[in-house]
């Protein structure tokens, strides 16, 4: 069922004109681009499912050219840029265009500085800021950056143990990235261990509240707004490459 909706997504977003819908409501599937990207990447062999490489990364790129307009708009709510930034740099990841980064990294800098004074602040307490935090560490090994989404992570995961799962979602690529990019390579191994627990006990939740997700899109079908729509296509699309991998590996 999730394989045959996840391609029905994937064929009615690719009809989507996405300037006809707000930005702040495209991350979900910028991401899921980037993720059915980097599967056709791996297995050239889904291409006939999904086109080619090159056809996918330039649904992604057309979010990204609307983000780099708007973060210079210092206007916008500070969450919204640290968000677009880090997106940015997301991009470069698996499509090495310079341009995509330095813009991402000039955005965060001014973002995560005062101006006329080069000490990193925190804007604000939120997952896009942690991931911008995580990227920039990850590409200049700014250790202040890494303290600093370090405190977040902790701020976040207090927050859900005290029962307070309403943001367990919003958080989990945050928690995830921060695991991938700092976790690993700053933390004690004791330290590591225990994040490497807390993410193993609170997946249950992840994929429950994402299943809620799903079925709340089958129940509403054509009249489920877009944001849900978004959010959906990146929770199949990162299901569908862990079932690849999980095939193609058993496979082999």
């Amino acid at each position: 069922m999730e394989k045959g909706l996840f391609h029905d997504l994937y064929k009615q977003l690719n009809d989507l004109d996405i300037r006809s819908y707000p930005p702040e409501m495209l991350s979900g599937l910028l991401h899921g681009y980037l993720t059915v990207y980097s599967m056709v990447r791996v297995y050239p062999w889904l291409e006939c499912d999904f086109g080619n490489p090159y056809d996918v990364h330039e649904r992604a790129k057309e979010i990204a050219r609307l983000y780099s307009v708007l973060l210079t708009n210092e206007d916008l709510p500070v969450d919204s840029r640290a968000g677009y930034a880090a997106d940015m740099m997301d991009v470069y990841q698996l499509y090495s265009d310079l341009s995509y980064l330095n813009d991402g990294l000039d955005a965060a800098y001014r973002i995560l500085t005062i101006r006329g004074n080069d000490k990193i602040v925190l804007p604000c307490r939120t997952p896009n800021v942690c991931r911008l935090l995580c990227n920039c560490y990850y590409f200049t090994g700014d250790e202040v950056c890494g303290e600093l989404a370090g405190r977040l992570i902790t701020e976040a995961l207090g927050y859900i143990r005290g029962g307070d799962r309403d943001v367990l979602l919003s958080w989990w690529d945050a928690i995830c990235l921060y695991d991938d990019v700092i976790g690993a390579m700053e933390l004690p191994k004791e330290e590591q261990e225990r994040l490497n627990e807390e993410q193993a006990h609170l997946r249950v939740s992840v994929v429950r509240q994402e299943n809620e997700k799903i079925e709340r899109l089958h129940q509403m079908g054509q009249d489920a707004g877009f944001s849900l729509v978004a959010e959906v296509f990146y929770i199949l699309a990162k299901r569908e490459f862990v079932a690849c991998n999980e095939y193609y590996v058993v496979k082999e």
